[in-house]
């Protein structure tokens, strides 16, 4: 039993050893093999943006030169070839010498668009080579290839030197199994087995597992602190998945993108919002170049000068992709646990999109409001000014100064009416009481306002409104106030002797307003405007002829979105104009 247990125990031993070895192997020349892909990548980017600038400002006079001023080591060899696989200029050869090399495995690739990594030995520099080619668009031509390429002379040695210890500290290690092996199975029996099945249970995360302590000997003791260590590993792992879910609940539920990079740049953290954001679909990003995520100048320069000069300011930029979108930034620094150095940034981006165009139409408005106030009370002033100066004392000249007056008066008192309406329908937080009102029985209260307007232009006002158009649910005044607004412009834009037709309908159970004239109807250009703040059509034509404040469809617009409908128009110049305006879906009345 003791020689069984020995030889097993001597087997594993052994196993381990090897696979330990070859897999340490395997691993550190996977992480240098990586390290000089990740440093030859990396420098082939820097240096084609590099080249691309020199070629755009000076072509490729003295290129050569300049490509050997540029090298950023001297175990780094650039190689500039143009798309025909001549070589247009290196850091070790005379360009001139070397042969074309169109059909090198890399420069083949890069001449179709591809960036590409590959090993292979070097006939000009007689040694193994990683060779990266990345092809280049420039203003000066249609593209050009840069390749760089690093000796692998170094990783073949650190290899050879690590295989040479791996097999020294194998026969050490062979040696001192045999020793620890013949010593351990003496007095190793049946809990080896259960503490090896233990162990293997707590790698795979079962930590509520029990082993029986029986006696005070070693493997007892060792039993016992193995059921310990699962105790311990369970609580600190929970509590570690607990806190965890909890910041990333957290995280992904704030209102803005949050974005942690080391000093590195490469992302530490980054939540759904921060992707929505910049548009970034991948998923994991832990560990990527923040600038290849990105992808946006702006940022990336941004976040460069706040890691190299230490200032965390915020700041703004535009993105164009895949809308536009105005982001601000705000950078913080991520301390180290004693505080006194920078591992990091955290980046909070806010989307100010909807302020900035807020912050627009406010000031539009302003402009507009006080444009419109300013007219009026000019030509008031004025003409006081003018009854002053002796006017008044001719009574026809006074009392047509006078009608003016009044005239421009009440287009003050219309104006500023139609701003306060406008603003409490923009700025209404609390929801409107809502009341069920007839819609014909509304529309025919607008009518008989509108029935001396309408006669002395001789414009008939005819209805159609169906038998079972029932009822609406509403502020009854805002809807009177929709249909008289649009009647109003119905009747001032049509011609005498015209009519305008008021229609009440229900198509496909929503049910239907329209309201048409035949008047002078609207531009096609000037349609998609009508609804804006101020905006006329022909603004001198309109406000001398037509009067109005500018601001009646934009309340119309305003009292629709409250109803939760739609408003729609259509019209041809010289042969009227049609507002529709649908209601949401039908329910039961009661």
């Amino acid at each position: 039993m003791q020689k069984k247990i020995f030889l097993n125990l001597y087997y594993v031993l052994l196993i381990g050893i090897v696979i330990s070895g070859l897999l340490s192997y395997t691993t550190i020349e996977s992480t240098y093999n990586k390290g000089v892909e990740d440093k030859l990548i990396s420098n082939a980017y820097l240096t084609a943006e590099i080249i691309a600038q020199r070629l755009n400002e000076h072509g490729y006079d003295n290129i050569n030169d300049y490509i050997k001023k540029i090298k950023t080591s001297d175990e780094i060899r650039i190689t500039l070839i143009d798309t025909e696989g001549t070589v247009l200029a290196d850091t070790y050869e005379d360009p001139s010498k070397m042969e074309n090399h169109r059909e090198r495995s890399e420069v083949k690739k890069a001449i179709n668009g591809l960036s590409a990594l590959e090993k292979r030995y070097s006939s000009t520099i007689k040694a193994n080579y990683l060779y990266y080619a990345l092809p280049v668009k420039s203003g000066i031509e249609n593209s050009y290839i840069v390749r760089l390429s690093m000796p692998l002379k170094d990783i073949e040695a650190i290899k050879k030197r690590y295989l040479s210890n791996l097999l020294i500290a194998f026969g050490f290690g062979l040696a001192i199994a045999l020793i620890i092996g013949y010593n351990t199975s003496k007095r190793i029996t049946k809990p080896l087995s259960q503490i090896t099945q233990m162990s293997e249970e707590i790698s795979k995360g079962k930590f509520d597992l029990k082993l029986a302590v029986e006696g005070k000997d070693e493997i007892a003791k060792l039993a016992g602190s193995i059921n310990n260590m699962a105790e311990q590993l369970q609580y600190y792992i929970n509590g570690l998945n607990r806190r965890n879910e909890e910041m990333e609940a957290i995280l992904g539920s704030v209102i803005n993108g949050i974005i942690a990079i080391d000093n590195n740049q490469r992302i530490l953290f980054i939540n759904k919002y921060a992707k929505k954001l910049l548009n970034i679909e991948d998923e994991d990003l832990k560990g990527q170049y923040l600038i290849y995520a990105l992808r946006n100048h702006q940022i990336n320069q941004y976040l460069k000068n706040s890691i190299e000069n230490k200032k965390f300011e915020e700041t703004e930029v535009m993105l164009s992709y895949p809308q536009e979108r105005n982001i601000k930034l705000y950078t913080n620094p991520i301390m180290g646990h004693e505080g006194t150095n920078t591992i990091g940034i955290i980046i909070t981006l806010q989307d100010v999109t909807q302020i900035r165009k807020l912050e627009r139409i406010k000031s539009e408005f302003v402009a507009n409001v006080s444009h419109e106030l300013k007219t009026p009370l000019t030509s008031i002033k004025g003409f006081i000014e003018t009854l002053k100066e002796g006017a008044v004392k001719d009574e026809n000249t006074a009392l047509k100064f006078l009608n003016i007056i009044d005239y421009e008066a009440e287009r003050l008192t219309n104006l500023i009416t139609d701003i306060l309406v406008l603003s409490e329908l923009e700025n209404k937080k609390e929801k409107t009481a809502q009341e069920k009102f007839s819609i014909e029985t509304s529309i025919d209260e607008v009518i008989m306002i509108f029935k001396s307007q309408a006669e002395k232009k001789n414009i008939k006002i005819e209805k159609n409104i169906e038998e079972d158009i029932g009822f609406l649910f509403g502020p009854r005044d805002k809807f009177k106030q929709m249909i008289i607004n649009l009647i109003d412009n119905a009747i001032k834009y049509s011609g005498e002797n015209s009519k305008v037709m008021i229609e009440a309908l229900v198509e496909d159970e929503r049910k239907v307003i329209s309201i048409q004239d035949f008047g002078i109807g609207i531009p096609e250009g000037s349609i998609p405007r009508i609804f804006e703040r101020f905006y006329r059509v022909d603004k001198a034509r309109s406000k001398a002829i037509y009067g109005g404040t500018g601001l009646g469809l934009s309340i119309v617009k305003h009292i629709a979105i409250s109803f939760g409908a739609e408003i729609s128009v259509e019209s041809q110049p010289g042969k009227g104009t049609k507002f529709k305006i649908k209601f949401p879906l039908v329910r039961k009345e009661s």
